[in-house]
């Protein structure tokens, strides 16, 4: 159905659109820092609608990535974002991330999580 490289990143913040294996790779560094202890990380979701079954998803919310190098002050981003992804094989896949726009932490807080809905 998708091959490693139909999967998308759509970046409304820096109005890119890249395949979601590029992303990984720019973001490796992160990932090798952090793994050394380096730097820390985290993500978080709140979602304000989650519509989909057992093969199918479409999310809308919010994540709040934090992270910290040593000897510096945590940073905190807050994202919009939409996702579509499928279930493939038993392993859900994302096909389109959609990073909409920075948020508030206002608007985080405001957020109301919600479960996924099936049909």
């Amino acid at each position: 159905m998708t091959d490693h490289w139909s999967l998308r990143l759509v970046a409304g913040t820096s109005k890119k659109s890249v395949p979601l294996s590029k992303a990984l790779a720019d973001w490796q560094q992160g990932f090798v820092d952090t793994k050394a202890g380096k730097m820390k990380a985290s993500v978080a979701f709140r979602f304000s609608q989650r519509i989909g079954d057992v093969t199918t998803a479409h999310e809308i919310g919010m994540f709040l990535y934090a992270f910290e190098k040593v000897a510096a002050e945590e940073v905190k981003e807050h994202l919009h974002f939409e996702a579509l992804l499928v279930k493939k094989e038993g392993t859900w896949l994302v096909l389109m991330e959609y990073q909409k726009s920075r948020g508030t932490k206002a608007e985080w807080g405001g957020l109301a999580s919600i479960p996924a809905t099936s049909e």
